[in-house]
């Protein structure tokens, strides 16, 4: 069962100061906000890196290579003499190679934007509370030891939390 506590904010500024302090010390963090903070929470904590752009490069690159071997293996099959003009000619196959990278690169980027966001979200339970809903932000912390719910709790107090409470779940 993961162990998680639930720090609820009434100020952005302590909410950050809190989830740097916890991050520093090891602990998974997430964010629960009423409104979007993705400007503060990058310039507090760091951008993350996006693997998305690997998944893009992949379909690009396996498009590229199926557009080139479809259109000049169509032309190798089908051969069509067209009056002293070459048979595998560049223009077509740069074409086909062109739409096909777009294709496999766009439908890799779907499918690794699904992957790495574990989508659909099935069979998890998320943490909800609606006092970050209207007018507190939440920092959920996980990954705490039996042992280290005290001193958890006690730094997100320490940092400006109003409420604070312990959220069994798997």
């Amino acid at each position: 069962m993961n162990k998680r506590v639930l720090g609820l904010f009434p100020y952005v500024e302590n909410l950050l100061h809190a989830a740097e302090r916890m991050k520093g010390a090891g602990y998974g963090i997430s964010i629960i906000s009423p409104v979007p903070l993705v400007h503060e929470i990058e310039h507090e904590m760091g951008e993350e890196r996006d693997n998305v752009r690997y998944f893009t490069i992949f379909g690009g690159i396996n498009g590229f290579v199926f557009g080139t071997v479809f259109a000049l293996g169509t032309a190798a099959l089908y051969v069509l003499p067209r009056g002293g003009r070459p048979i595998f000619s560049i223009t077509p196959t740069l074409i086909i190679s062109y739409e096909t990278t777009i294709l496999l690169g766009v439908l890799m980027t779907l499918f690794g934007f699904l992957v790495l966001n574990m989508l659909p979200f099935m069979n998890r339970r998320k943490v909800y509370d609606p006092g970050a809903d209207v007018d507190s932000f939440g920092l959920l912390v996980e990954g705490i030891r039996e042992d280290k719910y005290e001193e958890v709790e006690n730094i997100l107090l320490e940092h400006g939390a109003s409420e604070v409470k312990r959220v069994e779940g798997y």
